[in-house]
């Protein structure tokens, strides 16, 4: 999510595309300065200074390892759940999943977001088991802090990410039984956001609370608190890294899109995905390619008896040039476009024609004045009225 000015290439991982952001690299250096120059000297001492930072650096290397295994198993589950191809890029405060899609049922969004901290769980027990079978009880008392540490926060790693709030995997645990509970997504993600947001700011006004009292407590929340904010902050970004252009189509689109498969079964689009995506319009496209748009009103006339027969791409409307807008066109414009092409809406595509959001009259009219006064509220479902 950062401009490609400010990532590097690190490789791949199962086939998953990995990037850092320069703001990773002072992390690295200052955090194996506190392991090596604090926490084993205070819990083991009496070893030489070139041990000690030797663990320092192994203990660094093996977190941003587990960290990327917590990001790689979104990954993997989203690949499953068919999401397209994800990525990973790894940040100052640890890592962030960009999928290839949108989950198109709750139940995929659920298995999707849980499987990033019960990953750091396991990873953090099984530290903590090899530290109990192996160092726990020996003379390696420095080996055995790395393991203890790496350990706890694994487990903290998990804990902080099941808070029930976007953007942390938490909230799209809550979004995903908000979203099963109503079948409204944008209103389960409103709900999420706000979540988000409630979490950050008391934990903001504990770490102030707590400023005279305990200032280890204080640090932490506040850490917790402003994390959460620039997390949030960096979700409203744009795929290129960069705020949207003030009265651009970019700034108040649909941001996540619910995307059919051009080979999905009419059956299946009717059972799975409308059912949980009370819309009246869905994309059709793959690897974030636009087909064309499935409407309902024109599903209706398809004899019900052919939904096992036919895909999506054999009932929807094939792609043309009225049925998207480009990210960077002014709202004026787009307006104009959504108000003469007879649908209403139109698929947002960025400047290498994928798909990025989804826009609606409805959008602009009746929800464009409700997202200024909450920013981050226009993350929802498709806007198709």
């Amino acid at each position: 999510m950062a401009i490609k000015l400010r990532q590097f290439y690190l490789g791949r991982v199962l086939g998953v595309p990995v990037r850092a952001h320069y703001s990773w690299l002072p992390v690295f250096p200052i955090y194996c300065y506190a392991i090596s120059s604090s926490l084993l000297p205070r819990n083991a001492p009496g070893l030489p200074v070139w041990q000690y930072w030797s663990l320092g650096l192994i203990t660094t290397a093996l977190l941003f390892l587990s960290v990327l295994l917590h990001e790689l198993a979104h990954s993997v589950m989203a690949k499953a759940e068919g999401l397209g191809a994800p990525a990973i890029t790894l940040y100052f405060f640890g890592g962030l999943s960009s999928l290839g899609g949108q989950p198109t049922s709750p139940a995929s969004e659920f298995k999707v977001a849980v499987v990033g901290p019960a990953a750091s769980f396991i990873i953090g027990t099984v530290f903590f088991a090899v530290d109990q079978a192996l160092f726990r009880y020996t003379t390696h008392l420095a080996t055995s802090q790395v393991f203890r540490h790496l350990g706890i926060v694994n487990w903290f790693l998990a804990a902080f990410n099941i808070l029930p709030g976007l953007p942390l995997d938490g909230g799209r645990v809550l979004r995903a039984v908000v979203w099963r509970i109503n079948k409204n997504f944008r209103e389960a993600t409103r709900v999420a956001v706000r979540a988000g947001l409630t979490i950050s700011f008391t934990s903001i006004v504990s770490g102030i609370w707590f400023l005279n009292k305990d200032l280890v407590t204080s640090l932490w929340c506040l850490t917790i608190g402003v994390l959460l904010v620039v997390m949030l902050v960096w979700s409203r970004r744009s795929p290129t890294g960069r705020r949207p252009a003030p009265g651009t189509v970019e700034e108040v689109m649909t941001r996540e899109v619910v995307v059919v498969s051009p080979d999905a079964k009419v059956q299946e689009f009717v059972d799975g995905i409308l059912r949980n995506n009370h819309f009246t319009s869905f994309p059709v496209g793959a690897n974030r390619r636009l087909h064309g748009l499935l409407l309902l009103q024109e599903l209706k006339q398809v004899p019900r008896e052919r939904w096992r027969d036919l895909t999506a791409a054999q009932v929807m409307r094939p792609v043309d040039e009225s049925m998207f807008v480009a990210a960077q066109a002014r709202v004026a414009e787009a307006k104009a476009k959504l108000a003469s092409n007879g649908l209403g809406r139109a698929v947002v595509l960025d400047s290498n024609g994928l798909i990025v959001g989804y826009l609606s009259l409805s959008d602009l009219d009746g929800n464009l004045r409700k997202a200024m006064r909450m920013p981050w509220s226009r993350k929802a479902g498709n806007g198709s009225g």
